[in-house]
């Protein structure tokens, strides 16, 4: 806090409580999510670019390329930062982990301000300095042709359904899968990628389709890639707590703690 530097008392209360380690661990939480975020949007963006310089328009291949590239980014990004906040990557999956008692108010704004921060810092990254001048360089979602609004939000409430429920038994104290959490999670978003690409492009979730938006300016249907990813992962967080969850786990579901 810099309003206690100009006065040593205030500066030397704060240095004894609790308030600098909080911030120290709000800020190690805030730049873990914007960097893991950042590494899967770089990745899952630069996927769609080099897919697409290689086969275009969309071709089979390409599908493989940008499904396993996804979840690759996926992958790595949970190595490099999951032990520090977990590497949630995702609004929905956040807002899920909080209905199910597992983060706290406080903690759940500060993971999607850098989950936002770093979808935002990898479009502009992958748009301006190394895939200037494509059309596709950002990496924007849209529907394809066919595919109404209804259907668009269906789409993505199945996808992060399915996603939040294998993260949520991912984590578990005991997970269906010995596989690592990085491991399972990124064979979902892959399969789930190589389903739903043609369709709306697969996003499962909002920080992923915020940040290219924002820099390419397309907001149109945006909404689609919130209310379907969230009410997903709302959903599957709820279901598997009461399905599958500990006795302890299904006490806190519901129950949303400021701090």
């Amino acid at each position: 806090m810099r309003v206690c530097e100009n006065y040593p008392l205030l500066k030397n209360l704060y240095k004894k409580s609790k308030l600098s380690d909080l911030d120290s661990k709000y800020s190690q939480l805030f730049f873990a999510e914007l960097v893991a975020t950042f590494i899967f949007v770089f990745i899952a963006i630069g996927s769609i670019n080099s897919a697409l310089y290689f086969s275009s328009p969309l071709t089979e291949i390409g599908l493989i390329i940008i499904a396993l590239g996804n979840g690759l980014a996926i992958f790595i990004s949970i190595l490099s930062m999951g032990r520090i906040s977990g590497a949630h990557l995702n609004p929905a999956v956040t807002l899920a982990m909080l209905i199910a008692g597992k983060i706290d108010m406080v903690k759940s704004f500060i993971y999607i301000a850098g989950q936002l921060s770093g979808s935002c810092l990898a479009a502009l990254s992958v748009s301006f300095f190394i895939w200037s001048g494509s059309d596709t360089a950002t990496g924007a979602h849209s529907l394809a042709d066919g595919i109404s609004l209804s259907d668009g939000v269906i789409i993505e409430f199945a996808l992060t359904f399915v996603l939040v429920f294998i993260v949520f038994s991912a984590i578990s104290d005991k997970p269906i899968s010995k596989l690592p959490p990085a491991v399972t999670i990124g064979v979902v978003v892959t399969a789930n990628m190589l389903i739903a690409i043609p369709l709306t492009g697969a996003s499962m979730n909002p920080a992923r389709s915020f940040g290219p938006a924002l820099v390419n300016g397309t907001w149109l249907y945006h909404w689609i890639y919130w209310v379907g990813p969230i009410s997903g992962a709302l959903v599957g967080a709820v279901i598997y707590t009461l399905l599958i969850g500990s006795k302890t786990d299904r006490t806190l579901i519901g129950v949303i703690r400021i701090r």
